[in-house]
């Protein structure tokens, strides 16, 4: 499956989903104007990242653990919508026996980000993995 790769704008977050490296990244700023036609081809990349996962389990291939990073300065309320619907395609993607985890990167002195992600975290109910910078 090819990468996922998208520059980093004032507005939009740098996105690096690559597979052969078995590391997907979300880092910068989340607060596009239109924010729906930011997120939606991402999600449809992690559904077909998914789908493709579920046939390698099918077809009792070796799966290496998967990393995924939420490496945000800031997100708006309109991103978090957006963010929850990525977790819950992870989520979906543990479900199947992927080992795959989360890490939720924060600035140590920025307690609203990391109570952001626990905030994610616990609505979702899919554990983070928290680590402070």
């Amino acid at each position: 499956m090819n990468p996922l790769v998208l520059q980093a704008s004032n507005i939009t977050p740098y996105i690096d989903f690559n597979p052969s490296e078995n590391r997907l990244t979300i880092s910068g700023y989340s607060r596009p104007e239109n924010v729906r036609d930011f997120y939606i081809p991402i999600l449809n990349w992690l559904e077909m990242f998914s789908n493709e996962l579920k046939s390698k389990i099918l077809k009792e291939e070796q799966i290496h653990p998967i990393e995924f990073q939420f490496k945000l300065v800031y997100f708006n309320s309109s991103s978090a919508k957006f963010l929850y619907d990525i977790i819950i395609i992870l989520d979906q993607i543990q479900k199947t026996k992927v080992p795959l985890s989360i890490k939720w990167y924060y600035d140590k002195d920025d307690s609203e980000l990391r109570e952001a992600g626990e905030d994610l975290s616990e609505l979702a109910q899919v554990p983070f993995n928290f680590v402070a910078c």
